[in-house]
């Protein structure tokens, strides 16, 4: 299947093989069904008829093609001298060729490159994990890469490890690593070596010697916007297709105060408009019901209406361009984290962290100055402790300078004054309990 351009693909008129020809075709066809746009239909077949010239001028047939040999391409665009083909020198010509690469994958014209399987003691800790402890893929996802890279470094044989290997091998694994991934190294580690101690195969207590990084309880102040930095973020979403989306997105962070991760596996059987409720599906697969507020709702069904790929599937959010793969399809909320980091961009917002997760510390603070107590917070955003809840407890530093020289105590953020009145009104919000 070809289509009609206004001009014919550079180079490939170039290309002898009539296998090539074949299975360039198919996979045009493929972009075209998959309803990517003419453009990038182009910038695609161009890119590939390019790798279709070199690998013909360097005698490699398709069958050996592999990932070496797209390095080997990548190497060659910075001299490239092939006659009549596309000068584009982006990286999107890379990606277009990966695709193409994964197309004769699934064709069986090149061989599937074999991935090295986890190790045996690794497979029967994460089987462990999983139904034993009941934890989640993605949490066994990162288990098994730290203890995988553990057992490559310390040795297949458990009987081996000692404590300062452990020791060594964390401090070496963490060194770039921030405060929480931290954190998650340690646990799996001390979970593996429990785990060995359990099957006989490692000296049992040798998880005690590694210690978590220090961090002091609620040490840092909240981290949400001012109402005036809300209402500038969601002003600037523009009112096309993947604005409407990403509107709709930016309401259930900032009202409902949502993770990423129950954004994007948010499906349409989860919204229900006629009782104005949504159920969400959070950590350890525990799903709670929540009222649906009015703007988010309205937002939701603009963009199911005038934003949402008429693509069948269960999730609300898509992608916006080809293919319209649901947000859930991609790794751990990374589509949520970039809609939240371009919305603060085009705002000119600039808080301590760039991520979704200052929407859900906005949510919060919104919570706590309407007077809402921490319980009912912690049961908004499904802490399973009210402790998990009482950061939001702090001194409201903007109040405090302002009234500082009036008041002998630290008025907490929930505590606004009454109307008319200059004192401040009896706390309902449980922040000193």
């Amino acid at each position: 299947m070809h289509v009609q351009y206004s001009k014919p693909v550079a180079g490939l008129s170039a290309i002898q093989s009539q296998a090539f020809h074949e299975l360039f075709g198919e996979y045009e066809g493929r972009l075209v069904h998959a309803r990517y746009h003419r453009i990038g239909v182009r910038l695609h077949c161009q890119s590939i008829a390019h790798f279709g010239v070199w690998i013909e001028r360097e005698g490699r047939p398709l069958e050996t093609i592999n990932d070496q040999t797209l390095v080997a391409f990548e190497r060659h665009r910075s001299t490239c001298r092939c006659p009549g083909t596309s000068r584009n020198r982006t990286r999107q010509v890379l990606s277009c060729v990966r695709g193409f690469l994964r197309h004769l994958c699934e064709r069986g014209v090149t061989p599937v490159e074999a991935r090295p399987q986890p190790i045996r003691w690794v497979q029967g800790f994460l089987r462990w994990m999983r139904v034993d402890r009941g934890v989640v893929e993605s949490t066994l996802t990162s288990y098994g890469s730290y203890v995988g890279d553990l057992v490559r470094v310390l040795g297949g044989d458990p009987r081996t490890y000692t404590a300062r290997g452990l020791r060594d091998f964390v401090e070496q694994r963490c060194r770039h690593y921030r405060h929480n991934s931290s954190r998650m190294v340690v646990a799996a580690v001390r979970m593996f070596v429990r785990y060995l101690a359990v099957e006989g195969q490692c000296r049992p207590g040798l998880e005690h010697a590694l210690t978590s990084p220090a961090r002091w309880s609620h040490q840092s102040l909240p981290r949400g916007l001012s109402p005036e930095e809300v209402g500038r973020v969601l002003a600037r979403c523009p009112s096309t297709p993947r604005g409407l989306r990403d509107r709709a997105v930016l309401l259930l962070l900032i009202r409902l105060g949502l993770r990423a991760g129950d954004v994007k596996r948010l499906r349409c059987s989860d919204l229900c408009f006629d009782t104005a409720a949504i159920q969400v599906s959070g950590k350890g697969g525990r799903a709670v019901r929540l009222p649906l507020p009015q703007d988010v709702g309205d937002a939701i069904l603009d963009y199911l209406r005038a934003g949402r790929p008429s693509v069948d599937s269960a999730f609300v959010f898509l992608r916006s361009t080809a293919p319209f793969d649901p947000f859930a399809l991609r790794p751990a909320g990374k589509a949520v984290g970039h809609i939240a980091r371009a919305a603060l961009k085009r705002a000119d917002v600039h808080p301590p962290t760039r991520g979704a997760h200052v929407f859900r510390h906005t949510a919060a603070c919104q919570l706590l100055r309407q007077g809402v107590s921490l319980e009912g917070i912690a049961e908004v955003l499904r802490h399973r402790s009210v402790e998990t809840t009482g950061i939001y407890a702090k001194v409201d530093v903007a109040l405090h300078g302002a009234r500082g020289s009036h008041t002998s105590t630290p008025p907490c953020s929930g505590c606004s004054p009454a109307r008319g009145s200059a004192s401040p009104r009896r706390s309902t919000c449980n922040a000193r309990m």
